[in-house]
This record gives C-alpha cells, sequence and structure tokens, in this order.
C-alpha cells in the first residue's frame, strides 16, 4: 500500500528553543516574564535559556524561582556588563548547541500579547524554505520595523500628527516612543491596528532582534557572533545580523498579527519612564490579560453548552 504523506506539515511540529536575554531591567524582566506566562504555553518550548548578564541578587533569586517552577529551563550567569564579550559568548555557545533548532530570540523590556507564539511560528513556517527571509519578527510598534510595518495604518489614521511618526530613527525619537506608548495604553492602538485588516506580513531589509525566530539559514551567517571589537568587524548580534541581510540582500518578514512591546531604547528610557511609566504599561496588558479570560471562558462555553432537547427526544428515551 502507498504511503500518504501529508501536502501540509504538522502545525504543532515546530517545538522551538527560546533564549530570554536580561540584564539591568529588573522591572521591566518581571514584566516581560509575567506577559510570557500568561500568554504562551512554554510547554511549547524545547528548552528555555535565560541569558543573565551581571545581574543583582534580587534579579537571581527571581530566576532561580523561575526556572525551578517551569520545566526545561536553564540559568546562565555572565559577566561583567556588556554584549561584548560575556552575552555575545553564551550565545554562541547556545547557538552552537542548537544549530538544527528553531530559535525564539526575546528580550528583557519586550512584553508578548495573545497567541504571539502560534502567529510568528506560522511566520516562520511559511517562510522556512526562502534563502531570501531567514527571520522572521513579531511586530513590536517601538522599533525601526515595527514603524515601517505600521507606516500606511499611521498615515490613514492619524494623519494629523505626522510629526509624532515621521522622521528621526526610532532609537533616538524620544517623541515616537512617548506618543505610540500613549497610543498603546489608552487608545487601544493595537486593536484599531488588527480592524483595519493589514497584509499579513510586511517585509524590510533591516532586522530589529528584541523578538524574533530564526534557524541554521540564519545562525550559519551570523556565527560567531563577536566577543571583541574588530575594524571592520559588527560589535553587536543586531549589527551582526543586518550586516549579513545586507550582503545577501535578505529580508526579515514582520508577522502583523504577533504582537510584541518593545519597551524602549536605551536612549529614550529615562524620559519614557517619566512620561509613560512601567505601571501604565502593567494596567494596560491587565486589561488585555481579563479581555483574554473573557474570550477564553466564552469560548469553553459554547464548546461545551449542552445540546438542547428536540421535541419528543424525553418520549422516545
Amino acid at each position: 500500500m502507498n504511503k500518504i504523506v501529508p501536502l501540509r506539515a504538522n502545525r504543532a511540529a515546530v517545538r522551538p528553543v527560546l533564549m530570554l536575554l536580561t540584564s539591568h531591567r529588573l522591572d521591566c524582566f518581571l514584566l516581560s516574564l509575567r506577559c510570557l506566562e500568561r500568554f504562551t504555553n512554554l510547554a511549547r518550548f524545547k528548552k528555555i535559556y535565560i541569558v543573565a548578564n551581571a545581574v543583582s541578587p534580587d534579579h537571581a533569586a527571581i530566576l532561580n524561582r523561575f526556572m525551578h517552577t517551569h520545566e526545561r529551563v536553564e540559568v546562565i550567569h555572565c559577566s561583567p556588563r556588556g554584549l561584548m564579550p560575556a552575552v555575545n559568548t553564551v550565545q554562541n555557545e547556545i547557538l552552537e548547541r542548537h544549530r538544527d533548532d528553531v530559535v525564539v530570540k526575546l528580550d528583557e523590556d519586550v512584553f508578548v500579547t495573545p497567541r504571539w507564539l502560534e502567529h510568528l511560528l506560522e511566520g516562520y513556517r511559511l517562510h522556512s524554505f526562502s534563502r531570501d527571509v531567514p527571520l522572521v519578527s513579531a511586530l513590536c510598534p517601538v522599533s525601526p520595523h515595527g514603524l515601517y510595518a505600521l507606516g500606511r495604518y499611521l498615515k490613514t489614521a492619524h494623519p494629523t500628527a505626522r510629526t509624532m511618526y515621521d522622521g528621526g530613527i526610532v532609537e533616538e525619537n524620544w517623541v515616537y516612543h512617548r506618543w505610540m506608548w500613549e497610543k498603546v495604553v489608552r487608545e487601544d492602538f493595537v486593536q484599531g491596528f488588527l480592524a483595519s485588516d493589514p497584509q499579513p506580513y510586511f517585509y524590510t531589509g533591516f532586522a530589529s532582534i528584541n523578538c524574533v525566530v530564526f534557524d541554521a539559514r540564519l545562525m550559519e551567517a551570523i556565527l560567531p557572533l563577536p566577543t571583541e571589537p574588530l575594524p571592520g568587524l559588527p560589535v553587536s548580534d543586531e549589527q551582526a545580523v543586518n550586516m549579513v541581510l545586507a550582503a545577501n540582500k535578505c529580508k526579515t518578514a514582520v508577522v502583523s498579527r504577533a504582537v510584541a512591546h518593545h519597551y524602549s531604547f536605551s536612549r529614550c528610557e529615562e524620559y519614557l519612564r517619566s512620561h509613560v511609566p512601567l505601571d501604565a504599561v502593567w494596567h494596560y496588558l491587565q486589561e488585555v490579560w481579563r479581555e483574554e479570560q473573557i474570550v477564553a471562558k466564552a469560548g469553553a462555553l459554547r464548546r461545551f453548552r449542552p445540546a438542547p432537547v428536540q421535541d419528543g427526544a424525553a418520549a422516545s428515551s
């Protein structure tokens, strides 16, 4: 008998490795962990690595508790503070160990939202055979590729606010940081964007690696990551990725429905904290969580609602 081969791969087949980087922003990391636990089935991950770069004793205690609360979690401490040599050395070891796996990389100040992983992995599956798209990213509004993906919607929905989102690079644009976060936490910006029925994927020739998924296609091109500054070589993991994308004319696929909120780039962080503190972000994400619970309960009620008894059924039983 001929073997039947399904045309569509099993959606549950991909079990990625999660690599979460954390350093000094403990309050951001606590919120990032809370969102990760609430909005993610952690059993989907084959392994979870937390790269802890020169963290405080309180930070280390929280990591230890997380490691002993969830399965397949490994915390790797490294110092001194900084990507080079400490963090990149550990990243090199992890990625070498998992060259044959799918890797999700997440920063400590990224807050995931419902079904982010499912949408991100669906985007990975779609592009997994493309040499031109070796990197798939969640849509982070406060990031260069996030602004690129949101560009058309912003011009349509907020035409009079162009000075808030037009001009200046996102990493240094404190006006955009504040304006976008105020829209997110006070005006339900994300739901408005998703309700506009955006295209599923946006393609950029550059990357922000705050919340991304990749495999051996990218690892083979960027490893080893730099561990010391040398002339002509990249000075960070993100720069290494962008140099590879530019040299090979490759793209990043940004998944419009995989939303993850990046809090702030370092140059804008102090200003942003004074205008949109993490408390406001926490209250917003709490509301997202409550709404998700309501949707889940409604779905459960629909699934388990008893079927109505038809006329005559009782008499015939």
